[in-house]
């Protein structure tokens, strides 16, 4: 039996530069020197500064653990033959919207802050793709690519 060949796929995922151990090296490094700052004004008389350099260390420690938390988050399109699917991982949360490619339309919506909304339809149902990882220029690209390959039957 052949395996299907994908005619089109496009996956977006937010730009993790640190590793997890880089991460832990950097939360380590920012941690014990606001530490060290917050036992040198102790030992100077201001003990009230230390119970805030831990709230602080623990405030950048759980800022890194929620961008480990999501550094495997992804959207992708993927188009084969007749069917347009698209994904989204978010943490604990997986979603998959599947329809005809010949039916789908592509959008972009103006929104309030200045930025576009990259919107596919089809069946009533509208799906945003790409609003946290690309940029508008990105999204325009994209939207240009996605109209050649959907709503026409070529």
């Amino acid at each position: 039996m052949a395996t299907p060949v994908t005619d089109y796929k496009v996956v977006v995922r937010p730009h993790c530069a640190l590793t997890p151990g880089a991460m832990m090296t950097v939360v380590v490094c920012i941690a014990t020197f606001s530490l060290l700052i917050g036992i040198g004004f102790s030992v100077a008389g201001a003990w009230l500064v230390m119970p805030f350099a831990g709230l602080e260390a623990l405030a950048i420690a759980y800022a890194f653990y929620y961008i480990h938390c999501h550094s495997a988050d992804f959207e992708s399109i993927t188009i084969e033959g007749d069917t347009l699917s698209i994904e989204k991982h978010d943490y604990k949360h997986d979603s998959r919207f599947v329809c005809n490619r010949y039916w789908a339309q592509v959008f972009l919506r103006a929104l309030p802050c200045g930025d576009q909304s990259l919107l596919l339809r089809s069946h009533g149902r509208e799906i945003e793709f790409g609003r946290h990882f690309m940029n508008n220029n990105q999204r325009l690209q994209l939207a240009k690519q996605l109209k050649k390959r959907v709503g026409v039957i070529t």
